[in-house]
């Protein structure tokens, strides 16, 4: 009786576990990127597609509307005011490799400032072919920061749920800090809670 009793427990404790803990993805297939997925309430990465195509399409327009050579442009530090995590520098990549790509701006690595000057003394302490050797003295100099900033609204009644995104672009000259460049990307999603009936 008691070997039945404890059969039945354990059947029971397994069948329980089975349909309540957490599962594992065990099957999954490749997608389109640019598909528009929500699958929850987020910041996803189709917004950071409509927030880079808007980005990229503004600056390459406004560098087509003047007669300036090739701006050369240093990115700050990004900044996300919303409650949730953004990956800012995903974004930022996202819009210097299309505007790269362009052949209309030029971009400097402002993080790989203290490796470079760690690789010149390397190549300055004559252990590199002195034809070869790399030095101070010839990196360019950014004219212009490009910068980012991505706020949000949240407004919940009842059942109803509203997420509002605002990304806000500028590319600044740092010889008089005149804002040469500025433009702004809104989104707005709706969602709305599903009943959950037995």
């Amino acid at each position: 009786m008691k070997t039945w009793a404890l059969g039945l427990t354990l059947a029971a404790t397994f069948i329980l576990s089975a349909c309540g803990g957490p599962r594992a993805f065990t099957r999954g297939e490749y997608g389109d990127p640019n598909e528009i997925s929500m699958l929850d309430d987020k910041w996803n990465q189709n917004d950071m597609q409509l927030v880079a195509k808007k980005m990229i399409g503004s600056m390459e327009g406004w560098i087509d509307g003047r007669a300036v050579e090739k701006p050369v442009v240093i990115l700050e530090v990004p900044r996300n005011r919303t409650s949730e995590h953004i990956d800012m520098q995903a974004l930022y990549d996202h819009v210097k490799t299309a505007l790269i790509q362009s052949g209309k701006f030029t971009f400097l690595d402002k993080t790989a400032r203290q490796e470079i000057a760690e690789e010149y003394e390397y190549q300055g302490s004559g252990y590199v072919r002195e034809d070869e050797a790399q030095g101070p003295g010839n990196q360019r100099g950014a004219r212009y920061m490009m910068g980012g900033v991505i706020t949000s609204t949240i407004q919940q009644v009842g059942s109803q749920k509203v997420v509002y995104y605002k990304a806000t672009f500028e590319l600044t000259d740092i010889a008089t800090t005149e804002i040469v460049w500025t433009d702004h990307k809104e989104i707005t999603k709706h969602f709305k809670k599903q009943s959950i009936g037995f």
